[in-house]
């Protein structure tokens, strides 16, 4: 926490909150009441405090809990908005699953004034991704080191007892290896599902053993799943995977042997490390540079990291460069929905501002900053009434600010994905994390879920509120559900329909509020 002079606290209000982005940075929803009334509300970059909003004419509520601003069994859901979220989560901007209800965005003031409100963008990642001048690479991991331990070690101050969840992979294991010095008594949690690659064991325990704490290593329990009850349901969308009521169970155990004020985590690591895998470097590093020597060197890089050849990654990082004014292409997954689904998952109208590249902006630096936004959501772990906050240090403005202005060929240097992170923690991390090239997942769990309660989803879903609405085609929910495993994803996509329809139950039906 700071305390701000009258002097601070006046040039901020001068500056419609700029000044507070310039020299503070945390996870806060900042109120600024101007001389002539004028009242402006300002969400960090972070995003790590939500903040939802009704406007209307006459005013504007706002809200850090959906069901302050919203009663279950008294409100209507946006099916639109569900479907866009179907088609992917690049097509998720303001709109939240609640018709009326829009979340303010991270770096976005609302502006209320007598004659009605707007939205204006006070903190753009794109005014950040210029390189300091002649920054090196072992500059930037250097910068990249002090960052992050400055900020990971402030978020700390605020709690005395910590749970951090880690897979042994990078991002969380950098979360606990720079919380170390400042608190020795934190505990780490990884979640195991053994005999797939959501058995991580092996990796956490040896960044354990490196940092002298504890460890739990649970597995995942199936008795804590129900596929006909939402989950979180507090999030402004039902974007949350069936692996989270397990996760929510281990931390109440743990809870109760000793109490927890905070949840770390390493979420968004991949995004806010640009843990890119397509050819876009090279592009980025052409169009910066033009013909400099170092162009090979980028393209060994990614045909190391990706596994393919040189000639298809300088014919794919030429296609980069040929396309880039029509900006970044949002992913899309039309699988399983209906004629009305497909539709509104493809209309315009609620696109996330990030995605609006300024001309000129290199194509690395787009895909970065879609990967940004992407890492913003489903970032609250509860509610902030009935449990401690999850903290996500690897979202904090500073160390926003310095990975969008890194280039992104330095982020595959040496063909590894993230390669500054693993330079700027080399020394205080084990070699086996360090030169690790997979990632564990929890899909071997969720897989388990599929075949305990797959059939009892899919009946939910033809029977559902989201095949009544033209959302999902109950047609491909018959033939997916009996058609042979192919390992396609099915299981997946029918358990996040079944998320969405039992969120959409609980929402419309009035489900009971936890306390």
């Amino acid at each position: 926490m700071t305390d701000l002079n009258r002097d601070e606290r006046q040039s901020i209000a001068e500056t419609r909150g700029l000044a507070l982005l310039a020299g503070y940075w945390g996870g806060y929803i900042a109120m600024l009441i101007g001389d002539d009334g004028t009242v402006s509300l300002m969400r960090d970059p972070s995003g790590m405090m939500p903040c939802y909003m009704r406007r209307a004419a006459s005013g504007v509520v706002l809200a850090s809990d959906m069901t302050a601003i919203a009663e279950p069994g008294q409100v209507a859901v946006d099916y639109s908005a569900l479907a866009r979220m179907f088609g992917g989560i690049d097509f998720i901007g303001r709109k939240t699953g609640i018709d009326g209800v829009e979340e303010l965005l991270p770096g976005e003031r609302l502006v209320v004034t007598a004659d009605g409100n707007r939205i204006e963008q006070a903190w753009s990642p794109w005014d950040h991704v210029r390189p300091p001048k002649g920054c090196g690479f072992e500059a930037a991991a250097v910068a990249l080191r002090d960052t992050l331990k400055d900020s990971i070690g402030a978020w700390s101050t605020g709690f005395d007892n910590i749970l951090v969840g880690v897979s042994g992979g990078l991002d969380s294991s950098i979360v606990a290896a720079a919380l170390g010095p400042r608190i020795p008594r934190f505990r780490c949690l990884t979640m195991v599902e053994p005999g797939t690659d959501g058995d991580e064991r092996r990796y956490a325990k040896a960044l354990v053993d490196r940092l002298g704490v504890g460890l739990d290593a649970p597995i995942f329990d199936l008795g804590t799943v129900d596929v006909t009850r939402p989950v979180m349901r507090h999030l402004p969308l039902p974007i949350a995977a069936h692996y989270f009521p397990a996760l929510q169970a281990e931390h109440r155990r743990l809870a109760r042997d000793r109490p927890i004020d905070g949840y770390f985590s390493g979420n968004g690591g991949d995004n806010v490390f640009c843990a890119l895998r397509s050819a876009a470097p090279l592009a980025d590093r052409f169009l910066a540079q033009g013909l400099h020597p170092g162009l090979f060197a980028t393209a060994r890089d990614l045909a190391d990291l990706t596994g393919s050849g040189m000639i298809d990654v300088v014919r794919a990082g030429w296609e980069r460069i040929r396309r880039r004014k029509g900006g970044h292409r949002r992913r899309i997954d039309l699988t399983g929905l209906g004629s009305t689904g497909r539709a509104a998952a493809v209309a315009e109208g609620d696109r996330h501002p990030w995605f609006a590249a300024p001309p000129g902006a290199l194509p690395g630096k787009a895909a970065h900053v879609a990967m940004l936004a992407r890492a913003q959501k489903s970032i609250e772990l509860y509610p902030r009434a009935i449990s401690p906050p999850q903290i996500t240090p690897l979202l904090s403005q500073p160390v926003l600010e310095l990975c969008l202005s890194i280039p992104s060929w330095f982020w595959v240097r040496g063909g590894r994905d993230r390669a500054v992170a693993r330079m700027a923690f080399r020394d205080l991390l084990p070699d086996l994390i360090l030169e690790r090239r997979t990632k564990g997942s929890p899909g071997g769990f969720v897989r388990r879920v599929f075949d305990a309660q797959g059939t009892m989803a899919v009946e939910m879903l033809l029977e559902g509120k989201l095949v009544g609405a033209g959302l999902i085609d109950p047609d491909w929910l018959i033939r997916a559900s009996k058609e042979g495993w192919r390992d396609d994803g099915r299981d997946h996509r029918i358990l996040t329909f079944a998320a969405a329809e039992a969120w959409t139950r609980w929402w419309e039906e009035g489900g009971r509020v936890e306390s």
